[in-house]
């Protein structure tokens, strides 16, 4: 992995299930730091879902296998997006793995 290509800052958000009063289950993220990641593609279109329009984005990261990211894990890229991981393919000869994330619509 070449380091030059790590530009956008990371910020790791790891869930944490619980049950609220009501026996409902509750998300929180507590946040595992900051990291350097390579943007590798970007793309955004238009969904459409019960007659209203969202707007989708998609984005691809190169990070570090060093670091420790699993699946439905969040990253907020820094001055950008909140993202969720949906998918990771480790590329363990060159050392990263790729972060497959979508935009979270909140």
């Amino acid at each position: 992995m070449r380091a030059g290509a790590l530009k956008y800052k990371l910020a790791i958000l790891e869930p944490s299930y619980s049950e609220d009063r009501m026996g409902a289950n509750k998300v929180s993220y507590t946040d595992r730091g900051v990291i350097w990641a390579e943007r590798v593609t970007a793309s955004g279109r238009r969904s459409e879902e019960v007659g209203e329009h969202f707007p989708d984005y998609s984005v691809q990261f190169n990070v570090r296998d060093a670091h420790p990211i699993a699946e439905n894990w969040r990253v907020r890229q820094l001055g950008g997006y909140l993202y969720t991981v949906t998918a990771i393919i480790p590329n363990l000869d060159r050392g990263y793995k790729t972060l497959l994330c979508e935009r979270v619509n909140e």
